[in-house]
């Protein structure tokens, strides 16, 4: 009698257990405190393509507000505040913290390597740690670019295995996001010919 009677406490705690469960949220980049109406969520799988996220990123910027980009998970919502500024900035990091997006998969700057999961920690210390004028790392920066008609497949799940990354370094340091489109490259300017014209 005892012994089915404890069966049944278990499975009611078990079940009790699941439901009291809550739902843990985690920010990346930086959210802006107060205001919490500015904050304009997206999902990436609203998009058709690539150059219309950036366009509504860009767009919520420019119009005063914040967007977050949101990936539910089970239990663990992931809320991205993108670096994003209405007024372009001149800003030109080290190639190796672009991520490019071809057909759903990650690969390295201006490469057809692509970016392997488990690669990801070591990619997050060596080529995503930002430093400026120390020897210590100032934050973590992610440049995500892509075609603008290139569909937004993968980037969700290549965001949330760099964050689960992130989150076992246990740092206090920033892990910042950015969604830029390929720029395409110029041809170099003609060899000595304003040279010669300066002459």
């Amino acid at each position: 009698m005892n012994l089915k009677f404890a069966k049944y406490l278990i499975i009611i705690l078990f079940l009790a257990s699941c439901v009291t469960q809550e739902t843990e949220i985690k920010n990346y980049g930086f959210p802006k405190n107060g205001n919490e109406s500015l904050n304009k969520p997206l999902e990436l799988s609203e998009f058709k393509n690539y150059g219309k996220l950036i366009d509504r990123i860009n767009g919520i910027v420019c119009n005063d507000s914040v967007p977050k980009i949101v990936i539910k998970g089970k239990n663990l919502i992931r809320n991205i505040y993108p670096i994003e500024h209405c007024e372009p900035m001149i800003f030109d990091p080290d190639g190796k913290h672009y991520v490019t997006f071809r057909k759903g998969k990650p690969f390295e700057w201006q490469t057809i390597t692509e970016i392997l999961t488990d690669s990801l920690s070591s990619k997050l210390n060596k080529d995503f740690a930002y430093y400026r004028n120390s020897e210590k790392p100032e934050s973590y920066l992610i440049i995500i670019e892509s075609e603008r008609d290139e569909k937004v497949n993968g980037i969700e799940k290549f965001i949330t295995n760099i964050t689960k990354e992130y989150d076992k370094l246990g740092t206090d340091l920033e892990l910042n996001f950015a969604f830029w489109e390929v720029v395409p490259h110029l041809p170099p300017p003609p060899a000595n010919g304003n040279e010669r014209k300066n002459e």
